[in-house]
């Protein structure tokens, strides 16, 4: 073989030697423009996927926490306790004693008169179901009884309840709250039970229960999901997902006995949201610890970041699986970067187009990134704002509403300007909802707080305390003249029905006032309110009571104490 040969060869070897280093350079490169890119667009939405997250969670324990005051509440009253220390001698040995036990229950008229008062405290408490169970596990009285009498044989009265868990830890002493899914109506919802004590002895307890379709607005962002302490999925955006257990949960270690007691079903789907594996095959360049930081699910092809909160006092847990908006523009990025920065090694001769094509790659990258932190900010300030208002009555939330109301109150001192505080609550507002669906009911709230924004002045303030239960809160007004205004609110709301709601709703509101004196703390002050409201729900409804800033007024219901 000649020289001439050798040169020959040569030639296109080392050409062909010069284009795979090119690649291979080109390639190192690239991996590390993207992995820029993906560093900056992780570090963005996990900052919001923090943010929502911890939000749910706060939700959750605030709804929660609302929810456990009521049974709470009841506890320490003196016809809950009388009414279970009357009842100690109803128990039963076996299922068959139970007919004979509810006709008995149902014709004791103590008994019968406590299923009222649960009936109507179920009414503006915003809970589906309460009832009370003696310290024999005996339920002696129940909210449903008197709401249908005529199927009072489908009541909890007369059934031995011991077997529910939540009510086993409650007749040893303790709060229990639980998820479950109810025996006779087969529907999901939190159980609390609260113990009652009479003269330092356990005699019962006091049973509620929130139905789940209360509380979807918790999972209203795209992705989230709540599960229960046993690892169930009670909740979920896609609710194709309720049901299934997340991975080694507790509930896959339960008998099926257990299962059925708690859920009424035996088998439970895996959630399987482990980590991503196939990010490394999709994309090497991904470094392994960005990798074990991204999630998959059979049904999401995009890795995902996964976020969940946990801790919330109750056993459940809120959860979010995001998916990375970034990735299929990271992916078609990785692929053009490695062939620019290839085309730019291969020569000089198309130097400045790869400098024009750089620069422009540049600009994108940097509207990229100013685009994903106005993305941020928005939804930092969506999520303020979400905080700050009720989102179907953009009435102000609750916790905002109490802020506000302790800066009025410190004003009010400072400036010695009067300050009045009411409480209104729409009567018969479960009735709408059962008579016309739950969409009624919203319709029925917006059209309350759009009255209150036409009657009132832009200086008063209209907060959402729960349910159908609004504040209202009228700064430099005496306790005459805040009463004229809640009574012309009353009125209007009466004498102007909401044109989307059906003719035969029959909106009316109970209002209760009262004025702010020297040494009122926001706490008393609302209490007053409550017990204002509580004499003219008694009243009889739609009516307005005032309570003047005296300590003569009789003793009200105890329930704002856990305001």
């Amino acid at each position: 073989m000649n020289r001439t040969t050798l040169r020959q060869i040569a030639g296109p070897v080392s050409f062909v030697l010069i284009v795979l280093a090119c690649w291979f350079v080109a390639g190192m490169v690239a991996d590390r423009m993207v992995q820029q890119e993906l560093d900056a667009a992780l570090h963005t939405q996990r900052q919001m996927s923090t943010s929502i997250v911890d939000n749910m969670a706060e939700v959750i324990a605030s709804d929660l926490a609302m929810s456990r005051a009521i049974p709470a509440t009841m506890a320490e009253m003196d016809v809950v306790q009388r009414a279970l220390v009357q009842s100690q001698n109803y128990a039963a040995n076996s299922e068959a004693a139970e007919p004979a036990l509810r006709a008995a229950l149902l014709k004791d008229p103590q008994m019968a008169a406590v299923s009222r008062f649960l009936h109507e405290a179920q009414g503006f408490s915003g809970l589906d179901q309460v009832w009370i169970v003696n310290a024999n596990g005996i339920c002696v009285a129940s909210s449903s009884t008197m709401s249908n009498p005529e199927g009072a044989q489908q009541s909890f009265v007369g059934v031995d309840m011991r077997a529910r868990g939540y009510l086993t830890s409650a007749l040893l002493g303790a709060f229990a709250e639980a998820y479950g899914v109810g025996r006779a109506s087969g529907e999901p919802g939190i159980f609390i039970a609260a113990p009652v004590y009479s003269d330092g002895l356990l005699v019962g307890a006091v049973v509620a229960k929130v139905g789940i379709a209360r509380l979807r607005h918790w999972v209203a962002h795209a992705g989230t999901f709540v599960s229960d302490d046993n690892g169930v999925i009670i909740m979920a955006h896609n609710s194709a997902l309720e049901g299934h257990a997340l991975p080694n949960s507790r509930v896959t270690q339960m008998s099926p006995t257990e299962r059925r007691i708690i859920y009424r079903r035996e088998t439970f789907p895996d959630m399987l949201i482990r980590e991503d594996t196939q990010v490394r095959e999709q994309a090497p360049w991904v470094p392994a610890s960005v990798a074990a930081q991204l999630f998959g699910m059979i049904e999401q092809p995009t890795p995902a970041l996964y976020q969940n909160r946990g801790g919330l006092n109750s056993g459940l847990s809120a959860h979010l699986v995001d998916p990375l908006a970034a990735w299929p523009e990271l992916l078609r990025n990785h692929k053009r970067d490695h062939l620019l920065v290839f085309l730019t090694l291969s020569g000089t001769v198309a130097l400045a187009w790869v400098i024009t094509v750089s620069y422009v790659r540049e600009r994108r990258h940097h509207r990229a990134t100013r685009d994903l932190a106005e993305q941020l900010q928005s939804a930092n300030t969506l999520l303020s704002a979400e905080a700050r208002h009720d989102a179907l009555t953009g009435a102000l939330s609750r916790r905002y509403f109490l802020d506000l109301l302790r800066h009025e109150i410190d004003r009010a001192h400072a400036d010695r300007e009067p300050l009045c505080m009411a409480i209104a609550d729409l009567d018969h507002f479960k009735q709408i909802n059962d008579r016309f669906g739950h969409a009624a009911g919203d319709r029925a709230l917006e059209h309350f707080v759009d009255t209150c924004r036409a009657e009132l002045r832009s200086s008063d303030a209209i907060g959402r305390l729960g349910g159908e239960e609004f504040g209202l809160l009228l700064p430099a007004t005496d306790l005459a003249g805040g009463r004229e205004v809640v009574e012309r609110l009353r009125l209007r709301l009466k004498a102007m029905p909401s044109p989307k709601l059906p003719a035969s709703a029959g909106l009316s509101v109970s209002i209760g006032i009262t004025e702010l004196s020297l040494d009122d703390l926001p706490e008393r002050l609302m209490s007053r309110a409550d017990t204002a409201l509580y004499a003219a729900k008694t009243g009889g409804r739609d009516r307005t009571e005032a309570l003047p800033p005296d300590d003569t007024a009789p003793p009200a219901r105890t329930a704002m104490n856990a305001w």
